[in-house]
């Protein structure tokens, strides 16, 4: 026997009771026309994409931590810009400070500060650095003044020399009365060098001058505000007219006991020296 399909049998249990008049019954189907009810839940349209977000760019990495040196230094207080310019002097500062305490040697003037260094270079060798003598006679202490109570005469043995006092024969070169004897030409103070332009020698009358004042006044000792006062004024000051007038050629020691009074003869000439009350 053929069975009916369940859904043929709704189906016509349905139309006879709609021509009953009666309902059908609920779970009759629909009408032919009517679509298939469909047993399974309706299937949902597609989701439409969901649009890309942008892209967000990687964050830097972190700076890498400064070493200690670098951030001690960024650490410090920095100096304020006020304060910049008084540093920008300290140079100058110190300069003019050490500039300050720097000893100043004061220079003579005349022939006391010439005759120093002539001295020094020409003399010292045999009188001493400090005339306290050696090969030579010592100056220090007087002594000069001593074998010299008058300038003239030293002038003229400095300019002259040993060798030209012994020539002309004047043994006695100084103060003849001097106590111990008189200084003798080649005696025990050896030979003295002649230093005058006209004999040879390496000074000129003005630089003789400069050296016998320094050994006279320095070395020796000779009071400038005393005994020597007179000696002093005349030849060894700045202003002494024997320096000014020998230093612009007015004076000679040729002539200089005719243009300037109360003056021994210099000359050229080896002659006896005074004692020391001579006038001239």
């Amino acid at each position: 026997m053929t069975e009916i399909p369940e859904h043929l049998l709704k189906r016509s249990q349905a139309a006879k009771a709609k021509a009953s008049g009666g309902e059908a019954p609920a779970d009759a189907p629909a009408a032919a026309s009517s679509a298939p009810a469909t047993t399974g839940a309706a299937t949902p349209a597609p989701a439409k994409p969901a649009a890309a977000a942008p892209a967000v760019p990687a964050a830097p990495p972190p700076p890498k931590p400064d070493i200690p040196v670098v951030a001690a230094a960024k650490a410090r207080k920095k100096i304020p810009f006020w304060a910049m310019a008084t540093l920008s002097l300290l140079p100058l500062w110190t300069f003019m400070y050490v500039r300050g305490l720097t000893f100043k040697e004061q220079k003579v003037a005349g022939p006391l500060g010439e005759g120093a260094a002539l001295y020094t270079s020409n003399c010292s060798g045999c009188h001493g650095i400090n005339g306290q003598g050696g090969l030579g006679y010592a100056f220090a202490g007087g002594e000069v003044l001593k074998t010299f109570p008058h300038i003239e005469d030293q002038l003229r043995f400095v300019y002259l020399g040993t060798q030209a006092y012994q020539s002309a024969g004047v043994s006695v070169y100084g103060n003849p009365e001097r106590e111990g004897g008189p200084h003798l030409a080649g005696g025990l103070g050896g030979v003295m060098p002649n230093f005058g332009p006209t004999t040879g020698g390496a000074l000129s009358e003005t630089q003789i001058l400069a050296v016998v004042c320094h050994e006279r006044y320095t070395l020796a000792g000779a009071d400038p505000t005393g005994d020597s006062l007179e000696e002093y004024e005349k030849w060894c000051s700045p202003e002494a007219p024997a320096w000014t007038g020998l230093e612009d050629g007015s004076l000679t020691f040729s002539n200089i006991a005719d243009q300037l009074e109360g003056t021994f003869p210099v000359g050229l000439e080896p002659i006896e020296g005074q004692a020391p009350d001579a006038m001239p």
